[in-house]
């Protein structure tokens, strides 16, 4: 188990079909500590035979196609977000989608569920943060799954940056970064890299940071404070940051909301109980009232190594924003 994830990890080309495998060994590990304690704690009265066998295989079966559900059939996850400024509405809605990562093991259907579940919560914009592609851009082109993504119905536009795994062989053929951005806008989508959109109609700033790790590919990401230069702090402040490092930095400089996905919440136990203690969020909301800043970790639509999540389960976000429009109209 821990070869196939070393090779992952570290083998660009490393094939996806492993995937399967190396869950069905995964629950065989977490069903096998299981019995072992059940050994123990029944004082060895429940030792192993040949009947035993068949109920350890029935058990490895059932969590693998309870991971397995969990892993591919998603949840709304719905969260209030009041953010102290004045803007243009009262309310916006904000659907966000994160950690697809579409790769040759990805249905249409998975693609066509999402899409659907996406356009039923009427979003006025919709927002992917980062690792849509698994390492390689020929499977989102090759399923046509470009086109399904045309389908995403916003009212003012669907906005996407770039994560880790955009960047894992961004320097094979037909991978690089402008292949990827040309392929995204085909499919309707604004790609932000580093870049800000001042959205005029419902009077936001809306900030997509390039990846923490573009810098591992010669690629120098822009500071946070630089790109806040450009942008009115007196409007209302949107981040979209695939890694959500260092939420101190973001709350200091006036940012209001940051998007943010990559941990997958853990994505399997005790991964996501060891990711509380390396991220001040991790996964769901934070509130720094303080600053008045807000942070919404995802824990992603798909999923990462394999087809398999345990203690969490695959999600779209859906955020209502309230704005503080109070004294506009008292002005009136």
């Amino acid at each position: 188990m821990l070869v196939i994830f070393i090779l992952s990890k570290f083998w660009k080309d490393f094939p996806n079909y492993f995937a399967p495998l190396f869950s069905l060994i995964l629950c065989s590990v977490y069903v096998t500590v299981t019995f072992d304690i059940i050994h123990l704690v029944s004082k060895k009265r429940f030792k192993p035979n040949f009947f035993m066998g068949y109920i350890f295989t029935g058990c490895v079966i059932v969590l693998f196609i309870i991971g397995y559900l969990m892993a591919t059939h998603s949840q709304i996850i719905h969260y209030q977000v009041k953010i102290d400024k004045q803007a243009n509405v009262d309310h916006m809605r904000i659907v966000q989608i994160s950690d697809i990562h579409i790769n040759e093991l990805t249905q249409n259907s998975f693609i066509q569920r999402m899409v659907k579940d996406v356009n039923e919560l009427n979003a006025d914009i919709i927002v992917i943060t980062g690792d849509t592609i698994d390492k390689r851009l020929q499977p989102f082109s090759d399923a046509k799954v470009s086109e399904l993504f045309k389908k995403l119905k916003s009212k003012y536009g669907t906005y996407i940056i770039f994560g880790n795994h955009e960047y894992l062989a961004v320097n094979a053929q037909n991978n690089q970064g402008e292949d990827i951005i040309k392929a995204f806008k085909n499919a309707n989508m604004t790609v932000l890299r580093d870049d800000i959109v001042y959205l005029n109609e419902l009077g936001i700033t809306l900030i997509g940071r390039d990846d923490y790790s573009s810098s591992k590919h010669g690629i120098n990401r822009a500071s946070l404070q630089d790109l806040l230069v450009f942008a009115d702090d007196s409007s209302p402040i949107i981040l979209l940051d695939h890694q959500p490092n260092n939420l101190e930095e973001p709350a200091n400089l006036g940012v209001d909301l940051m998007l943010s996905g990559h941990t997958h919440g853990g994505q399997i136990f005790p991964i996501n109980v060891l990711l509380k203690l390396l991220y001040k969020n991790s996964d769901g909301i934070y509130h720094n009232l303080e600053k008045h800043f807000t942070s919404i970790v995802s824990s992603g639509y798909g999923y990462g190594v394999m087809p398999l999540r345990l203690m969490t389960i695959s999600e779209i976000v859906s955020i209502d924003v309230t704005f503080d429009n109070q004294k506009n109209q008292i002005n009136n």
